[in-house]
């Protein structure tokens, strides 16, 4: 056997060996704190155990990061949970990849939560919650005017640093029906943002910057997610929420235009949208499956 022959042998068993040893990875980009926990134990870990792809969690997804992304043709974020406003601006910029629908069970799923460019994941709602070590449970704000009210309910505020979401809070502050909230008045809107402007200690960015700012005392009270909440009530937290006046919205999945790892992105999103993988993040966060099957693993 020459030397030649010997090196060519070694050669093909090193790549061999790499090949068999390259794991194929997605990323996740989604809102991070227990939220982020909640998807890595009960869908990425397990997706990892059942396919062999690696998932990678990042936090704190834009419009504006996706854009560039899609447009530099540099993809950091194979699969992004975007809110229906993002989704919505993100179908209309074109920067999506078409889901593949003949691996998700359209029917099981809420009306609109599927799309040709999105998989529902869950519904989540803000709410208006306070430090009950300032407000006993039953008697701190329940409705958006009482959230206006900085002389029954003196305190820091925290409220979402965007107008989707504060705007539709503002005019139910300012005594619009909910029926009659859209089209909305921005003017309106803005001139209640700017009453309270001066009681708004922090804007937050994300859900997990809302359960900072409660466990940290930042703030008495504010507009933030209510799974968050219940989250740091289980830790011992001083906090609970109020149902009146909350504002829904719908997580979905989507790819961004280019991705390298769509076939293992689309896995993902498939393997996350079955009925027990939705229950179970459900159960971790609090929020709403958007399979309606899902509720049947729910524990009453």
């Amino acid at each position: 056997m020459t030397g030649r022959f010997l090196w060519i042998l070694l050669l093909a068993s090193v790549l061999v060996v790499g090949t068999a040893g390259a794991q194929t990875t997605v990323t996740v980009c989604s809102y991070g704190g227990t939220y982020n926990e909640g998807l890595e134990k009960t869908i990425g870990i397990p997706f990892t155990e059942a396919t062999g792809i690696k998932v990678i969690f990042t936090t704190r997804p834009s419009s504006a990061q996706m854009l560039a992304q899609v447009k530099s043709g540099n993809i950091e974020w194979d699969i992004v949970d975007c809110e229906s406003r993002m989704y919505a601006r993100g179908v209309k910029d074109g920067i999506f990849e078409p889901v593949d629908l003949s691996m998700i069970n359209v029917n099981d799923f809420e009306q609109g939560a599927v799309g040709r460019y999105g998989v529902g994941l869950n519904y989540f709602s803000l709410m208006i919650a306070h430090n009950t070590e300032k407000w006993p449970a039953g008697k701190g704000p329940k409705s958006m005017k009482d959230l206006w009210d900085v002389k029954r309910f003196p305190g820091p505020r925290t409220m979402p640093y965007s107008a989707f979401r504060t705007l539709e809070a503002a005019l139910l502050a300012d005594g619009v029906p909910r029926d009659k909230l859209y089209p909305l008045d921005v003017e309106r809107a803005f001139r209640k943002m700017t009453e309270l402007k001066p009681s708004i200690r922090v804007f937050w960015k994300s859900g997990g910057d809302t359960q900072t700012i409660m466990r940290q005392k930042e703030a008495d009270l504010g507009f933030v997610p209510g799974g968050r909440m219940m989250v740091l009530a289980e830790q011992g937290v001083p906090v609970t929420w109020e149902w009146g006046d909350q504002v829904i919205v719908l997580d979905l999945w989507a790819m961004l235009k280019g991705t390298k790892n769509k076939a293992a992105a689309m896995k993902f999103i498939a393997f996350s949208s079955e009925p027990k993988r939705q229950a179970a993040f459900a159960e971790y966060v609090n929020y709403g499956p958007a399979n309606k099957k899902a509720y049947a693993h729910i524990a009453k």
